[in-house]
């Protein structure tokens, strides 16, 4: 069966059946009949090829591989048409994805719209720019290569780069072992080998084998040649030339060359000792490694030592032709053609001097390009096209000669010419690219770049992306001038993923995050980025830029030190110098806060002696102002001043501030004369000038004249709104209400934009003009005007809503601002107060949960658990709106709660004792705005027992003194029992209850108290009327009966003003103070009053959300009337000195335990001094006394209680606890003993409480115990 035959056969049956890849013959056999075609391909064996492939179809007629195999040959025979059919219908076959399939696609496209590029490739290797070469090939043949050649052409490119010796060295490896004996490739990996060493044994054997066929013969031969002509001139070099000519014996070529050889040879032993020919061989050494600036001045040396040696010439020549350096490299060829005698040197000379002119005019056009120099431009481009060096280059710079006048039309013609020529032209692409980013426009970006073919895009890939992304830059720059932050912010983020190495994307982003107060977010952005790309010296500038406007300049100096030395330009060196000097300033700041001003002034004058720029002098003159060196600051400000007249109107103005500051009128009158601003200020430099001009008419004139002033410069900045709302202020100050509001509408009228404060100041005029509708209407305008990157406006604009006159005024403006900066959550909390204001507790209650979770509403879970705990590094707002949510919860609860009390004293002087039984109930509740409140207090109370036939306790018991040792009774055990009931309401500011004591006791009364309480600036104060039970005694509290007349006596109830003041902003210290004057009157007991004053301070040693440890002072003194203490009828049993003087050191520590747990352990010590007068027994019954008197001889009791004088020092020891059982149920407990010389009480609580609500947020210092009503 012939081959055509064979071939038709199976066409005909892939025309019909699905290609097959499975193993229906033996697999063995197809593979091996592949390899013989390949090889016969490689040794270019026409016979080998027909045979196998004949074979092939003959046994595998329906292998895909068969197909392919068919396929590569029509190709190669050149029947395109039926290779392509044939493709064609294997690509839409089931097996399509087979690698031979995608091998058939490469050889179609290389034969048909690759054909172009192929042959530019080629072109291109043979101008010898093989990297451009290699760069077509890689993109055609990324996925497969078509034939055994176009590899081996590939790998031959490669081989031009001794860089890539290793990876050519395994490529042809490679293809040795997927080849085996192929001449071609064996010949060219030994011409490889070659490059690497002339005395490779491997590749001498290789070319000593196919040298001797006649096929390879002549090749081997020049290639053999040409590595024996670029050996060194030594002796080795012999040897090789005797290994060729054991297989050229008779080759003249050889022979011709051989004695060339003897005769470099022999003039090279006499160089050799030549210091100037040694210089030239290291220094082209150096120069072959492409070290320019070590080989120049070797060569230069040499080249005076051998001045007419055209090598040293030549070698100097290329060395400047590949730095640039036209001229000289020109002169140096010239130079050498008059030593060089030889035809081809010369001509080799001839081509490198046309090359370096031909340079030299291009580089001469560029210059003129650049200057604007048209006509020069024009001239040296024919110069240079005079010369037919490489007419592309001509082209391209006939380009950018018409785009440097603005015909841009005309240019890109030339530029399309270029790529028509040379498709992948990197320049023309780019110039092409600048043409069509003139239009500023996305869309024809995008038209461009996706008119390129994938080559083309691949060669202006990162710089249409650098465009694109330059333009988005600039969109965002408009975004966020107009206060379109988050827009600004997207279209930045979108263009960093286009190009992320572009450094100034990066710090307008930073910047947004900056000014939305997201710090650390911008800090990652460059950290992020830096961690990918950290030897990006633009980006590294970048980021110090950034670093130093938020005064980190620690870190802006880190992150300059990763810059390469090679990399820092003077940008660069000037800004880590300002960095330094920043740095040292701001440690001058730190030393300022000092308050050690030799320290300070020595470190600027250390800094002034630096070479510092006027710039970095003016900065240093504030900070010498900053230690109150005045008169030289403003000295060195006006050096600097003087010396940059330029510099920053800050800077000048800064220096009127101060002027104006010190009061140096004549100074300051000569410089708001004189200075004016240059045209190029900005609007905000202007607003500034005026608002200072504003503070120098204010400070020098007053009344009309301040008003004329103001006027004068609002004719000469017209329409200015500082100006206007200077003068506004001003009518205002003067209490012109109606010339302020005429002034506003005037400005209306014009048209001209007032500042919010101006606008607020107008509302108010309107308020106290009683003009609410028109108060609400500039209110409503400032509003508009505000924007979100201006909180501070629209917090100041919500704050005034509080002095509005209407609710729904007022709520309705809130709502707006509000609405307009929905992500503000100080906003929302100013909000809240204001709905609080005017009794809107739903919206305020909205707006607060909103404040806490501003882009998510709360469920009650969620809400409680966010009020769960404070934090105080939370913002303000935040706790404040966590306390407001507390508050409220607070006052819509509803509690009720019992305890157990445990209380006794005892008296050392007299062992008297006092025990108490208490079961205090209480029950809170919602009223009016505030808590109604009832108390129950089941009580019992008992004192020791008097015994009536002893001398000292008896006389000292009501009438006892009377009847000792014959009373009706041998003793008594005083104990009474009974339940006080007081029912009461309070709010935040006042408390109002009344009540009785117990109900069951000897004596029962009617009790009551007016309690107010509120705030004066930073001071709090309170006031208090009230009627009280006194609990020291069962006398005092119950009242006793007495054993000789029966009658009851005590039951003191104590009537009297309480005034209270205190001083704590939650800092570290506070004050409190307490005054109040009291009188005391009982059954059958003299009256009484005291005065008292109560004083004390105290700092927190340690607070924080956790625990709170507190010490104090506190002075004390109080004085009775009377001493009523003891316990005879007319006595009232409460402890009643006429002096008392007490100093105490209280300590107090606070904690928590998790978030349900808080304790308390409170410890002091005192030390105090008392004076009591003496008294009678009956002081309120002189018949009783003097029957006492009577009595005296018989009873022996002096019926008088002495005076006394004492000191002495007592300690205390309080704890407390309370444990959220669970959000409803509570339990405490509190536990108090006192010691003294003659006083010994002791009380304990134990409670629990039930709240119907549940309680959240975090339990407050300290537990809460159950006050009594008896102790309100």
């Amino acid at each position: 069966m012939s081959l055509r035959f064979s071939l038709v056969y199976a066409l005909v049956a892939c025309s019909t059946l699905s290609a097959k890849t499975v193993d229906d013959i033996d697999t063995q056999s197809v593979a091996w009949l592949l390899k013989q075609i390949n090889i016969g391909k490689g040794q270019e064996n026409k016979k080998l090829v027909e045979d196998s492939l004949r074979k092939l179809v003959a046994i595998a007629p329906l292998r895909i591989e068969t197909q392919c195999a068919l396929a590569r040959n029509y190709f190669a025979t050149g029947a395109t048409n039926e290779a392509t059919l044939l493709l064609n219908q294997l690509d839409n076959g089931a097996a399509k994805q087979h690698p031979c399939i995608e091998q058939l696609r490469v050889i179609a496209r290389i034969e048909t719209t690759d054909k172009p590029l192929v042959q530019q490739a080629k072109l291109l290797a043979r101008a010898g720019q093989y990297v451009q070469a290699r760069q077509i090939y890689n993109t055609l043949f990324d996925t497969a290569y078509p034939e055994l050649s176009y590899e081996l052409e590939h790998l031959n490119w490669y081989a031009q780069d001794s860089a890539q010796w290793q990876q050519v060295n395994k490529g042809y490896l490679r293809l040795i072992e997927q080849y085996p004996d192929v001449a071609l490739i064996e010949i060219a990996y030994a011409t490889h080998l070659f490059k690497r060493s002339a005395l490779d044994k491997h590749a001498t054997d290789v070319f000593s084998k196919y040298g001797v066929t006649g096929r390879f013969s002549n090749q081997i031969e020049d290639a053999w040649l040409r590595t024996l002509a670029f050996m060194p001139i030594e002796s080795s070099t012999e040897q090789q030339y005797q290994r060729y000519f054991l297989v050229y014996p008779f080759s003249s070529k050889g022979e011709l060359q051989y004695q060339d050889f003897k005769k470099k040879f022999s003039a090279r032993q006499a160089l050799l000792g030549d210091p100037a020919y040694q210089l030239w061989q290291k220094g082209n050494e150096l120069l072959e490694n492409n070290k320019l600036n070590a080989a120049e001045p070797l060569l230069l040396r040499a080249l005076k030592g051998r001045p007419a040696d055209s090598q040293v010439m030549h070698s100097l020549g290329v060395l400047y032709l590949r730095s640039g350096e036209h001229q000289k490299a020109d002169n140096y060829f010239t130079r050498a053609l008059k030593y060089t005698s030889e035809f081809n040197e010369r001509e080799i000379l001839k081509g490198l001097a046309k090359t370096a002119n031909f340079w030299l005019y291009i580089r001469q056009t560029k210059e003129a390009i650049n200057n604007a120099e048209f006509r020069t431009a024009a001239l040296k481009l024919n110069l240079a096209a005079a010369l037919q060096e490489n007419p592309n280059t001509i082209l391209f710079y006939k380009g950018e000669l018409l785009f440097a006048q603005g015909q841009y039309s005309q240019a890109a013609t030339f530029y399309q010419s270029v790529l028509k020529n040379e498709p992948l032209n990197s320049s023309a692409l780019l110039s092409l690219l600048k043409i069509a980013e003139l239009e500023q426009s996305e869309k024809a970006l995008n038209a461009f770049y996706n008119n390129l073919s994938s080559l083309q895009k691949q060669q202006v890939k990162s710089a249409y992306a650098a465009a694109v992304s330059k333009q988005l830059r600039e969109k965002a720059t408009r975004f966020y001038d107009a206060g379109e932050l988050n827009t600004a912010r997207k279209t930045l983020e979108y263009a960093i993923e286009l190009t992320p190495q572009q450094p100034w994307l990066y710090y307008d982003l930073a910047l947004i995050y900056q000014q939305q107060g997201l710090t650390q977010q911008a800090r990652s952005l460059f950290n992020n980025v830096l961690w990918q790309f950290p030897l990006n010296s633009s980006l590294r500038y970048s980021h110090a830029l950034f670093l130093r406007s938020i005064d980190d300049y620690k870190g802006a100096q880190a992150t300059l030190k990763y810059i390469p030395v090679k990399d820092r330009d003077a940008d660069i060196l000037v800004l880590e110098q300002q960095l330094h000097i920043n740095e040292s300033l701001n440690q001058s700041e730190q030393l300022l806060n000092t308050n050690n001003k030799a320290v300070a002034v020595y470190h600027l004058s250390s800094l002034e002696a630096q070479d510092l720029t006027p710039l970095m002098q003016a900065k240093l003159a504030s900070s010498w102002y900053k230690i109150a060196e005045q008169q030289y600051a403003l000295n060195s400000l006006n050096k600097a001043l003087t010396s940059a007249p330029t510099l920053a109107p800050y800077w000048h103005m800064l220096y009127g501030e101060w002027l104006l500051e010190q009061g140096i009128e004549e100074k300051t009158h000569n410089w708001f004369t004189s200075y004016t601003l240059p045209e190029s200020a900005t609007e905000n430099e202007i607003t500034q000038y005026v608002q200072l001009h504003n503070n120098y008419i204010n400070q020098y004139y007053s009344g009309s004249d301040l008003i004329a002033k103001l006027n004068q410069l609002d004719q000469k900045y017209k329409n200015t709104s500082a100006i206007t709302t200077a003068l506004i202020n001003a009518n205002l100050a003067l209490e012109q209400r109606e010339a302020a509001i005429i002034l506003y509408q005037q400005k209306i009228q014009n048209k001209q934009t007032l500042e919010p404060q101006a606008l607020m100041a107008i509302a108010t005029a309107y308020r106290e003009l009683g003009d609410d509708y028109q108060a609400k209407q500039v209110t409503q305008q400032a509003i508009n005007q505000s924007s979100s990157q201006k909180g501070y406006l629209q917090r100041q604009i919500m704050a005034s809503l509080n002095e509005f006159n209407y609710a729904g005024d007022a709520l309705y403006l809130a709502k707006q601002l509000v609405d307009k900066s929905p992500n503000d959550q100080e906003l929302r909390y100013l909000g809240a107060q204001v709905a609080d204001k005017f009794n809107n507790v739903e919206q305020a209650n909205t707006w607060y949960q909103q404040t806490l979770s501003p882009n998510q509403a709360l469920n009650d879970e969620q809400l409680y658990s966010s009020l769960a705990r404070i934090n105080d590094t939370d913002p303000w707002y935040i706790n404040g709106a966590k306390r407001e949510l507390i508050n409220q919860q607070n006052k819509n609860q509803a509690y009720i709660a019992i305890g157990v009390n445990f209380s006794g004293q005892t008296s050392t002087q007299s062992e008297a004792t006092l025990g108490a039984g208490l079961m205090p109930m209480e029950a809170y509740f919602s009223l009016w705005q505030g808590h109604g409140f009832i108390k129950v207090d089941p009580t019992t109370i008992s004192a020791q027992t008097t015994r009536f036939d002893e001398q000292f306790a008896g006389s000292r018991y009501g009438q006892g003194a009377l009847c000792i040792f014959t009373c009706s009774l041998d003793e008594v055990s005083p104990e009474e029992s009974g339940v006080d009931i007081g029912i009461g309401w309070q709010n935040e500011n006042w408390r109002v209850d009344i009540g009785t004591t117990p109900l069951g006791f000897l004596i029962e009364d009617i009790v009551w108290g007016i309690n107010y309480a509120d705030d004066f600036g930073d001071f709090g104060y309170s006031l208090e009327l009230e009627k009280r039970p006194v609990t020291s005694s069962v006398l005092s509290y119950a009242g006793l009966t007495d054993i000789n007349s029966g009658k009851v006596w005590g039951g003191v109830r104590s009537t009297g003003l309480t005034a209270n003041l205190s001083h704590d902003l939650g800092g570290n210290w506070g004050f409190w103070s307490s005054a109040d004057f009291q009188l005391y009157k009982g059954q059958n007991v003299k009256d009484n009053q005291r005065y008292r004053l109560m004083g004390g301070s105290y700092y927190r040693v340690i607070s924080n959300q956790e625990r709170e440890f507190t010490a104090g002072v506190s002075l004390l003194h109080w004085s009775y009337k009377f001493n009523l203490s003891e316990e005879t009828y007319g006595h009232g049993g409460y402890y009643s000195p006429q002096n008392y003087i007490g100093i105490s050191l209280p300590l107090s520590y606070d904690a928590r335990w998790g978030d349900d747990f808080v304790y308390r352990i409170k410890t002091g010590i005192s030390y105090s001094q008392t004076k009591s007068n003496a008294i009678d027994f009956f002081p309120n019954d002189p018949d009783l006394q003097a029957q006492a008197f009577v009595s005296q001889l018989e009873t022996g009791v002096v019926p008088a209680f002495n005076g006394d004088t004492s000191a002495g020092v007592s300690y205390n020891l309080e704890g407390s606890f309370e444990y959220r059982v669970t959000p409803h149920w509570f339990f405490g407990g509190y536990l108090a003993i006192d010691r003294s010389d003659f006083y010994e009480p002791n009380f304990g609580q134990l409670y629990v409480r039930y709240y119907f609500n549940p309680v959240y947020g975090t339990l407050a210092f300290p537990g809460k115990p159950i006050i009594p009503y008896a102790d309100f």
